[in-house]
């Protein structure tokens, strides 16, 4: 726990008496300078997963963080905390304490990743798991604040300037295309290998990160390959993403770590509560098949609002991260036309490319990310605590 106080306080984060979000069971009862086994590795691979997955106490709102500040899919029903309405207002002010825990609570699963490359008896394939993690945790950091200080297993906890966004970018990468290489494929047949970072996974996520580092070449690349290992189709049936999914995090009710389908419905209507935008539901025509994702014929009943039900209500919804229609959309973008339609044929669509990744996407945590593609330019500060403790970084 020392040296992980240490790294917070040289990124120029605080420890809080209240704050459980450090309680980093997984690290602190395994050396990792140890010849641990492969099972003792597993399990602070488990650690990793689980920070990605609920980062902290509100680890819903880190997750939907990016979708907030996207705010043209979303429509608000009540905001309970006026820290989500500054993200949706674009007018988080460096001292918010929910800002504090999006920036430090993220750094938890980069060190348990770090914690994992260091350990000397780790596997390549545990190490490139490792690395997706650390990766994805970056790309969530990316979205939020863009350039942010890089730690990796090597870091010396002195404190450190932010890198650029391009470098954040690049360390993105650079990490996906070691995981690509030495991760375990999914089956074909087993989704149950979709819970955990496999080969496939970080294909996906590579493609993602190149499209937004303006390599729509490689992106495209990436997207094909992996549609044409035929592991992954587009499902009739929008609600049953099975065959679909390339990687998720599986939610868990005693957990409660999904909460944001919850907040994405009608039963949170007086606490933090966020409808389907108009703008969002009048894309889809009577015989699109992704009208199944929406409750419009329950919107006389909800105030007129119109919500998503991509999650489950219980607070154990699934963790998106990626999808085989994502693939098919990075795909067409690249010049393989063939992919929108059939895609188009499959969703009973016919909108610009650009709508039909609003649509198809919508709260899967892209959206802001494309919006950026398109000019938008607000990012978040830094915490105040943050820039007051480190030196090196600033606003």
């Amino acid at each position: 726990m020392k040296k992980i106080s240490i790294l917070l306080l040289a990124l120029g984060l605080t420890l809080s008496s209240c704050d459980n979000a450090l309680d980093i069971k997984s690290e602190i009862a395994l050396d990792a300078n140890a010849p641990l086994s492969s099972e003792d590795v597993d399990k602070l691979l488990v650690g990793a997963y689980s920070a990605v997955m609920n980062p902290n106490t509100y680890g819903y709102f880190a997750v939907m963080a990016s979708e907030i500040m996207a705010r043209d899919n979303y429509a608000p029903v009540k905001f309970q905390f006026f820290q989500i309405q500054y993200l949706y207002d674009h007018a988080t002010p460096p001292g918010d304490i929910m800002l504090s825990y999006f920036y430090k609570d993220f750094y938890k699963a980069i060190s348990r990743a770090n914690t994992i490359l260091k350990v000397p008896t780790a596997s390549n394939a545990q190490k490139g798991k490792a690395r997706y993690v650390r990766a994805l945790t970056y790309l969530r950091l990316y979205d939020l604040y863009e350039g942010v200080p890089l730690v990796d297993e090597n870091y010396d906890f002195n404190p450190i300037k932010a890198s650029s966004p391009k470098e954040v970018l690049n360390f993105i990468i650079n990490d996906l295309k070691y995981a690509k290489d030495n991760v375990e494929s999914a089956s074909a047949t087993d989704v149950k290998t979709r819970l955990k970072p496999t080969k496939e996974a970080a294909m996906a996520l590579l493609a993602r990160v190149y499209r937004m580092n303006g390599d729509i070449a490689n992106a495209g690349a990436e997207a094909e390959a992996l549609i044409k290992t035929g592991k992954f189709s587009i499902s009739d049936n929008p609600k049953n993403t099975d065959s679909e999914v390339i990687y998720k995090l599986a939610g868990n009710l005693s957990e409660g770590n999904g909460a944001w389908g919850w907040i994405m419905s009608y039963d949170a209507r007086t606490w933090n509560c966020f409808a389907a935008s108009k703008s969002l539901v009048a894309l889809l025509s009577p015989t699109d098949t992704r009208n199944a994702l929406f409750d419009i014929a329950q919107a006389p009943k909800t105030g007129g609002f119109i919500f998503s039900n991509k999650y489950t209500r219980a607070e154990d919804s699934d963790l998106l991260i990626s999808r085989i229609p994502e693939m098919y959309l990075i795909s067409a973008e690249a010049g393989n036309t063939n992919r929108l339609t059939e895609f188009q044929a499959a969703r009973k669509s016919s909108l610009s490319l650009d709508d039909e990744r609003r649509v198809e996407l919508s709260f899967e945590w892209v959206r802001w990310s494309d919006l950026k593609l398109k000019g938008e330019k607000y990012k978040l500060p830094f915490p105040q605590g943050a820039v007051d403790a480190n030196e090196l970084l600033t606003n």
